[in-house]
């Protein structure tokens, strides 16, 4: 039987480094696992839409619903819809607070609001007459213009709103 040696003859000219060797090793199989993590993380809507970004959330009476993106990018459009479900007060006053005017730009509106106003660091949308019979729903389409994690707070017409958070990325 041949005697198995435990280290091989260096080549000539070629200095190794087992320490160097080892690191390699290592980077490239850890660095294959948090390749894969992130990519799942990405496809399953950690930083942007998808499973764990998109949310929905009613206030307790079940008069308000906000459909919203936990997780959003600086600088890329982002989606809020506001739901009165079955409800048609007219006049409809619906408040967007917390820090939302501070942290976010609002491209558009829609349906446009009767009026539009700015008060106590809320927005404010009147709606003098609503259009339909059924659910009332308002989509503000926003730019997040500054990163971190933010409390948006929604009411209508003075009643029990509803506060969520939102996490943008730089």
């Amino acid at each position: 039987m041949a005697n198995v040696k435990e280290k091989s003859p260096p080549l000539p000219g070629v200095k190794q480094s087992h320490t160097a060797l080892q690191f390699e090793y290592n980077a490239r199989r850890f660095g294959f696992i948090l390749l894969l993590l992130i990519i799942a993380a990405a496809l399953s809507g950690l930083f942007s839409g998808g499973y764990f970004s998109d949310a929905t959330k009613n206030n307790a009476g079940n008069s308000l619903a906000v459909e919203y993106q936990r997780f959003g990018r600086l600088l890329s459009p982002v989606e809020l819809k506001i739901t009165l479900p079955g409800q048609n007060p007219a006049p409809l006053t619906l408040r967007i607070g917390g820090e939302y005017m501070a942290r976010t730009q609002t491209d558009n509106i829609w349906p446009q609001p009767d009026e539009m106003h700015s008060e106590g660091g809320e927005l404010v949308l009147v709606y003098q007459a609503a259009k339909t019979h059924n659910d009332f729903t308002v989509w503000l389409y926003t730019t997040p213009e500054q990163p971190g994690k933010f409390l948006t707070r929604v009411s209508v017409n003075n009643q029990p709103g509803l506060s969520f958070w939102q996490f943008i990325y730089p």
